[in-house]
């Protein structure tokens, strides 16, 4: 049995110092963000945790602060299933190992216009740490003039509208100026949206957009990327392929990845994973099952 610490706390457009070039591997954190406040403390609950609801609007201060999403973390990868962003607003958590600690967080936002100018602000929310990054998600933005950069979280909407690439990974995936070889990666995820109209374009495209003349936050999160069973690891991306390896061996014959296969159609995992790599990542794929099927002729 674990112990699962809950809060409610705030999303806020940004520290004041968020977008400038000066040690972007930082966390932002109320200290640095006098914005992002805690909303409510719920202390700790022994898990499992079962459809505790968040309220869904949560008044201060004057303002009416919008349920997001549920995150929850162990402190060094975010749980399965998170961030959840669902309507319902439930969290669930099932029983970990005694002496597990966990951290669950119902984040919240109210509106606002940014810093005065049209545009769209994206922020990076890493999702294992539960917390603000200072490093910009940003990749590119078109047109390029519509984004300050290097570490700009803005991409301007006052002349038109933009479409924004977010990094593919983090330049600083642990919080520390230097960092240790071997550091597991902190992979882009998914857009959330928080604020305003943006578009966010369907898999396997990863941009984001906004109309001209308008404001719009939304968050970019990114994380590790844990391998939920056994696997093989091709350029930091895992795939859960075993299964489905054995299962077709020597039933398909020759198959698109090597002698005796696996032969298509895939399996929803590997479909996911193929269509999100390149070519040269493909062909090591491909090489890497080809051996596999010759070790077991």
């Amino acid at each position: 049995m674990g112990t699962v610490y809950i809060d409610f706390r705030s999303i806020s457009w940004g520290a004041p110092d968020e977008d400038d070039n000066t040690d972007v591997w930082s966390v932002e954190n109320s200290a640095d963000d006098p914005n992002e406040i805690t909303l409510a403390d719920l202390g700790s609950v022994s898990d499992p945790v079962k459809n505790l609801q968040a309220l869904k609007t949560i008044p201060l201060n004057g303002k009416n602060y919008e349920f997001a999403f549920w995150n929850a973390t162990d402190g060094v990868d975010a749980l399965p299933g998170y961030p959840n962003s669902d309507p319902a607003r439930l969290l669930n958590i099932p029983l970990h190992p005694a002496a597990s600690v966990i951290y669950a967080t119902a984040w919240y936002a109210t509106p606002g216009d940014g810093n005065g100018k049209p545009g769209l602000r994206a922020r990076t929310f890493d999702i294992d740490l539960n917390a603000f990054r200072k490093e910009t998600p940003v990749s590119a933005v078109t047109p390029a003039n519509a984004w300050p950069g290097p570490n700009s979280h803005w991409a301007y909407t006052a002349d038109s509208g933009v479409t924004v690439v977010p990094k593919d990974h983090l330049l600083y995936p642990e919080p520390t100026p230097n960092q240790v070889p071997g550091t597991l990666p902190k992979r882009f995820k998914r857009w959330q949206k928080i604020w305003g109209t943006p578009v966010i374009s369907a898999p396997p495209s990863e941009t984001i957009t906004l109309a001209a003349k308008r404001t719009a936050l939304a968050l970019a999160f990114y994380g590790h990327s844990p391998s939920p069973s056994l696997g093989t690891t091709v350029n930091d991306r895992t795939f859960d392929f075993w299964a489905e390896f054995w299962g077709k061996r020597g039933v398909e014959g020759e198959g698109p990845w090597g002698p005796r296969g696996p032969a298509g159609p895939w399996g929803p995992r590997i479909a996911r994973g193929l269509a999100s790599l390149s070519a040269q990542d493909q062909e090591a794929f491909k090489s890497l099952v080809e051996k596999m099927a010759g070790k077991i002729e």
